[in-house]
């Protein structure tokens, strides 16, 4: 007959060999997956590195396999950027400003162009603020000042007419422009 141990209070031993194959099989994965990720954190590196290579170059940045120093790297060339943008967007606000402005004053533009199309007029005062603008000229004609002017931002008014011979006149008349945010 076989002789079986069938004490209930038996303490279960472990073998030198079952504990070093269960430890190797324990340890197996997490040390797999730290080798797996270091080779894919490496290749992620180089790919990096290949593909920006001049932006890397042009902010002196330097990859490595540490992490904290890739962070502090990329927060000072944030910081860069941010300063960049910053700097950016205020250029675009002062030149939308611009724009504006050129915007406001375009229409005054054509009607100061249009009243000097005529040969028969001469500019004696003129004076910008920035709401509105003032022209007065002189005309010599027999014709009473045209449409030309007519605009919503233009006010006209005749100061005074002389007459002169041959059935001329001499007019002088003021021009307001307003100028009107677009």
């Amino acid at each position: 007959m076989e002789k079986l141990n069938i004490y209930p209070f038996k303490k279960r031993k472990v073998k030198l060999s079952t504990f070093l194959v269960l430890l190797v099989v324990m340890l197996l994965p997490p040390v797999s997956f730290n080798i797996y990720f270091s080779y894919a954190k490496e290749q992620m590196i180089e790919r990096l590195q290949s593909d920006y290579s001049e932006v890397l170059r042009a902010y002196s940045v330097k990859l490595s396999k540490d992490s904290s120093k890739n962070l502090e790297e990329i927060s000072r060339v944030e910081s860069v950027f941010m300063n960049q943008i910053k700097s950016l967007e205020v250029r675009i606000n002062q030149l939308n400003a611009f724009l504006d402005k050129r915007k406001k004053w375009e229409d005054f533009l054509k009607v100061l162009l249009n009243i000097f199309e005529d040969q028969n007029r001469t500019l004696c005062y003129l004076d910008f603020s920035q709401e509105k603008a003032i022209v007065e000229f002189y005309e010599v004609s027999k014709n009473v000042v045209s449409s030309t002017f007519q605009n919503s931002n233009v006010s006209t008014s005749l100061l005074f007419e002389e007459k002169l011979p041959e059935g001329f006149y001499l007019r002088k008349y003021r021009l307001e422009y307003k100028a009107v945010g677009k």
